[in-house]
């Protein structure tokens, strides 16, 4: 009876202690959140900073969609919440390395009705492809109203992004940076000028000439043709051409390596070293490729602790570039290769026994041993 009693005490406990730890953990998750949103809340959209912000604008459009990637509850099984927490710290580190430099505006698809005078299209209505095709048109003509830089929400950050917008709208210049070619014209061209990652000053009238292009051309098709043609992109190449539109090579933003080989979302989630520029500005992460190959959906789903501690080459980078040491570094941190040893290498070390003695070292005893001259004997 007494040996029951004691049973039961100790079910008792373990109940009151899973309750408890159960409520810390609820608590510390809470705190994380609340964190990651006060920081983003500090920089979402406000009329009034816009129009009195002497400093160029970097537009950050946050792609809140119907998903499935985390429950709100086991009966709905989907949420509209982002549910990519890699994408707070992409987040985080455009803000540490630009907050200086621009006006930072988090915006979403409903911004574009505060923001453009006459737009009266309501975004909730329009589903994909076309609404992928007014969401591109809204960045546009804010580009065009206001003047700015559009940045993917999915780019590490690396540097201050002030030099690469400076350095390419000089002349009232629109530019593009390249990524890797996604559609049609990739059986010619690995890299292709892309409208996610791109600049202007105020009422740059090739922007302008853009936007009537791109209202006639969605007015037309209601379907993904010109997406899987790449018209937006393609018109922009023929500009570029010309000499109308600067294009950034793709090594600055860590689509392209020093050698000109494309860099796939298979070596971003690999654990090989990436041969990229030293001075580049960040590491672009393609964020709808992501979503779209569920075999390495695994990456969207993890937390932020887990993502840095992963043992992938973008988690070291975004673990380096968000440390507290490297929180305002004006200079890309970029990861060296480990150095093999010689072919037949073998170490040795100083055995503890007495002087003068050596031995073959242990396994895993690690390389950060002082090396001794071979005594010879």
């Amino acid at each position: 009876m007494k040996s029951l009693s004691n049973y039961i005490l100790l079910f008792v406990i373990l109940i009151v202690l899973g309750i408890l730890y159960r409520r810390f953990e609820d608590k510390r998750m809470r705190q994380d959140n609340l964190e990651n949103i006060e920081t983003i809340q500090k920089y979402l959209l406000d009329d009034t900073s816009l129009s009195k912000s002497k400093k160029p604008i970097l537009w950050i459009h946050v792609p809140y969609e119907y998903n499935s990637r985390n429950w709100l509850s086991f009966g709905s099984r989907t949420s509209f919440d982002l549910n990519q927490p890699y994408l707070y710290l992409t987040v985080r580190s455009i803000i540490e390395k630009c907050d200086s430099s621009f006006t930072i505006c988090l915006i979403d698809d409903n911004s574009f009705y505060k923001l453009l005078p006459g737009w009266t299209i309501d975004t909730n209505k329009i589903a994909s492809p076309v609404l992928d095709k007014i969401r591109m048109l809204g960045l546009m003509k804010l580009l065009y109203m206001y003047g700015g830089m559009i940045c993917p929400i999915s780019f590490l950050c690396m540097k201050d992004l002030i030099g690469l917008y400076n350095k390419n709208t000089a002349q009232n210049k629109f530019f593009l940076c390249e990524t890797v070619d996604r559609n049609v014209t990739s059986s010619e061209y690995n890299f292709y000028p892309n409208l996610i990652f791109s600049g202007a000053q105020k009422e740059c009238h090739i922007v302008g000439e853009f936007i009537e292009f791109m209202s006639h051309l969605i007015s037309l098709d209601y379907t993904a043709e010109s997406q899987f043609l790449g018209s937006f992109n393609s018109w922009c190449a023929s500009k570029i051409k010309n000499g109308d539109i600067n294009i950034v090579d793709g090594v600055e933003i860590g689509t392209k390596t020093m050698d000109d080989t494309t860099i796939l979302i298979e070596d971003l989630l690999s654990n090989n070293y990436l041969n990229i520029y030293s001075q580049t500005y960040g590491i672009y992460i393609p964020m709808n490729e992501l979503l779209r190959r569920h075999h390495y959906n695994w990456f969207c789903r993890m937390s932020p602790k887990q993502v840095m501690e992963s043992n992938t080459i973008i988690g070291n980078y975004i673990l380096v570039t968000i440390s507290e040491g490297n929180k305002h570094n004006d200079y890309s941190q970029v990861l060296e290769p480990l150095q093999m040893k010689p072919k037949g290498w073998v170490g040795f070390w100083k055995t503890p026994l007495y002087p003068g003695l050596y031995g073959q070292k242990p396994n895993f005893l690690g390389d950060n041993l002082t090396m001794l001259q071979y005594t010879g004997r």
